[in-house]
């Protein structure tokens, strides 16, 4: 049996972006949906018996019809060579208040192909090349536990303990089931979760679960019963159970969303499971856009544009997202014509940010001088410099693209 298991796919996502006229959509929209066909591209190819979408569909839970049709667009393929398709809800999927439709509800309310997980649950699904058992576990929403009135008046700290008792006991129940049953099907383990041991990518992603998520522990998901775990939320790939049985595998995400993920593979993991019930996978990278960071030190060179010049000669960036970052002595300021800087970036997709740093003191602090940056950069730089602010950062960048949106439609 061979399963493709993906997550955070997060269509919408426009960071570092520009609007392409001829398509209409910003130019990162297409680089997301390039990487989405490729994937579906490759499961037909490999005539897979399930695609599993571990959650996070779209960049938030209100996408625009653009980016509903984009998604539609990709999973079509599947639903017409009649694969079934497995979707959990993601934390991006949620609706903020209890009681609404998540951003993927709509998927199974259009097609019997489609079995989403809105709430824990078990589902057999029949596929070509036999039954296979799904433990679903989306994102722990914690609205849905406050909504009742037995747990609504506790700490959030409680609720999320709450949370965390429900889900594992959950899991021990169903893998206690497999095995009394002796379950002459694989059974996999689905999760949109943050579990113990995992490597999140530095910055954002990192803050946020350390101040938000429920930690669910390893040993309570690395069990026999399952053939396979499959996990999503965090962008980067990674087995936490590398060489064990079940392996534990977060997806990681299909495209690059920030200059923190650069240096990660991106792509889907292409599973198979034996007759004995045991999982092999391989990591099938997409074609995602290339990030690079050119990083300069002038302060050493007597020639500081031509050290600039020449470490942007040496770099391939051809087609990729590029920001620059150069480091200066306050003399050296002058000398370096950013114009001729850019010039030298022509080759790029798109030019992000090119910054200079100098070492000259002003009110105990370095200058910095913002000469080219991508407007959602600015408010993340102006961001960076409030610490009132940055809390509510991811908060007040989403608010500033909604805004950008709305002026722009």
């Amino acid at each position: 049996m061979k399963i493709l298991h993906t997550a955070d796919i997060h269509i919408g996502c426009s960071t570092h972006g520009k609007d392409d006229a001829e398509p209409g959509m910003n130019s990162r929209w297409i680089d997301f949906e390039k990487c989405f066909k490729f994937m579906v591209d490759r499961a037909l190819e490999e005539d897979i018996d399930l695609f599993l979408f571990c959650g996070d569909a779209y960049r938030d839970a209100s996408p625009s019809p653009t980016e509903q049709r984009i998604f539609a667009q990709a999973i079509r393929p599947l639903l017409d060579k009649q694969i079934p398709i497995v979707m959990l809800v993601g934390n991006h999927d949620c609706p903020v208040s209890f009681g609404k439709a998540s951003s993927i509800n709509i998927f199974s309310e259009l097609s019997s192909g489609v079995h989403l997980f809105e709430k824990p649950d078990v589902k057999d699904i029949d596929t070509k090349s036999g039954k296979i058992r799904i433990v679903g576990m989306p994102w722990a929403n914690e609205s849905r536990l406050f909504a009742r009135e037995e747990f609504a008046k506790l700490p959030k700290e409680k609720i999320r303990d709450k949370m965390l008792e429900i889900y594992t006991g959950m899991i021990d129940i169903e893998a206690t089931r497999i095995r009394e049953e002796s379950l002459p099907y694989p059974a996999i383990l689905a999760m949109h979760a943050h579990v113990d041991g995992a490597e999140p990518t530095e910055g954002s992603e990192k803050r946020l679960i350390e101040s938000r998520d429920i930690v669910v522990p390893l040993s309570q998901i690395a069990r026999r019963e399952f053939s396979y775990v499959a996990l999503g939320h965090f962008h980067r790939h990674q087995d936490l159970n590398h060489g064990g049985e079940p392996p534990v595998v977060y997806s990681g995400s299909i495209e690059r969303i920030s200059f923190n993920e650069l240096n990660q593979p991106k792509g889907f993991v292409l599973v198979e499971i034996d007759e004995k019930k045991r999982a092999t996978y391989k990591h099938i990278q997409t074609p995602a856009r290339n990030m690079v960071s050119i990083d300069i030190d002038t302060r050493f060179s007597d020639k500081p544009l031509e050290t600039v010049e020449k470490k942007i000669q040496e770099t391939d960036f051809k087609d990729a997202i590029v920001r620059v970052r150069i480091k200066c002595k306050a003399e050296q300021k002058k000398e370096l014509d950013l114009g001729k800087v850019r010039e030298r970036l022509k080759d790029a997709s798109i030019v992000s940010e090119v910054r200079i740093e100098s070492d000259e003191v002003k009110s105990d602090k370095s200058e910095i001088k913002l000469e080219y940056l991508a407007p959602e950069r600015i408010l993340e730089t102006y961001i960076d410099s409030r610490e009132a602010l940055k809390p509510k950062k991811e908060a007040l960048l989403k608010l500033a693209k909604l805004l950008e949106e709305g002026a722009n439609t």
